[in-house]
C-alpha cells in the first residue's frame, strides 16, 4: 500500500436496514436550525445564561454554514444553466 492512502473500505448496503434520510434538502435543516434558534432565543428571554449564550452562538454559526452551502449549490446551478 502506498503511503499517505487509506485501505480499501468494505461495501456498505442499506437495503434491509431500513435508513431513510434525516432531510431531503438543505433549506430543511436551514428551517430547523432556525427553530432551535428561535426556541433558544425563547429560553433567554426568560433566564438568561451563559449556556443558552454559547448554544445559541453554536447554532448561529450553524446556521450560516448551511446557509453558505446552500449559497454555493444555487450559484453552481445558476452558472450551469447559463453556461
Amino acid at each position: 500500500m502506498k503511503r499517505g492512502t487509506t485501505p480499501l473500505l468494505p461495501p456498505s448496503s442499506t437495503t434491509g436496514v431500513g435508513l431513510e434520510p434525516e432531510y431531503n434538502d438543505i433549506i430543511d435543516i436551514i428551517d430547523d436550525i432556525w427553530g432551535y434558534i428561535a426556541d433558544i432565543e425563547e429560553q433567554l428571554k426568560t433566564r438568561p445564561n451563559k449556556n443558552l449564550e454559547s448554544k445559541l452562538n453554536y447554532y448561529y454559526d450553524l446556521s450560516e454554514y448551511w446557509e453558505d452551502v446552500y449559497l454555493v449549490l444555487v450559484g453552481k446551478e445558476v452558472y450551469d444553466s447559463f453556461f
